[in-house]
């Protein structure tokens, strides 16, 4: 799965919110337009922008949703382990979720190497090509501190937490 495609999903859990905080940011901002530090043209321009962005974000909650209900019940809760951080549910905990499906540590990482590859076509077949995430969403603070984390942290990084939770 590329890079674009991990971004946006470990963004997911942000985007629930995103419509009625852009439209509050929004707001605000034209409501404070009169402070007179930039001109009626580029604040009308600022807030344009921001509008679009808003609605990029709902279009692209929207797609992602679309693509977690063609997942099946078990690949759910591994996208939910992996990139939400739903370490425990329903206070159980990881390790007790996944010797409730028999899995083992090791099968568990293999389906998440198999999912990986399922996401990477999904996130294709509805047009969330990394083009269009570049054009679109990489330069949203949110995607861009995500990002940021993924080069930092690296896959590796993430491996590793997941093996030490499912260890608890």
């Amino acid at each position: 799965m590329k890079d674009h495609a991990k971004i946006i999903l470990y963004a997911y859990p942000l985007l629930k919110t995103v419509g009625k905080d852009y439209e509050e940011h929004i707001r605000n901002r034209a409501l404070l337009s009169c402070d007179g530090r930039w001109t009626a043209e580029k604040t009308a321009e600022y807030l344009a922008e921001e509008i679009l962005d808003m609605r990029r974000l709902e279009w692209l909650k929207f797609k992602v949703e679309e693509i977690l209900s063609k997942l099946t019940e078990e690949e759910k809760i591994l996208v939910a382990i992996r990139y939400f951080g739903k370490k425990k549910s329903k206070n159980r905990s990881a390790k007790e979720i996944l010797q409730g499906l028999g899995w083992t540590e090791r099968s568990y990482f293999r389906k998440q190497a198999r999912l990986e590859g399922k996401l990477g076509g999904l996130f294709v077949a509805c047009g969330l090509t990394e083009q269009v995430y570049e054009r679109d969403y990489a330069h949203i603070d949110i995607f861009q501190k995500v990002a940021r984390a993924l080069k930092n942290r690296g896959d590796k990084k993430i491996s590793a937490n997941e093996q030490r939770w499912l260890e608890e």
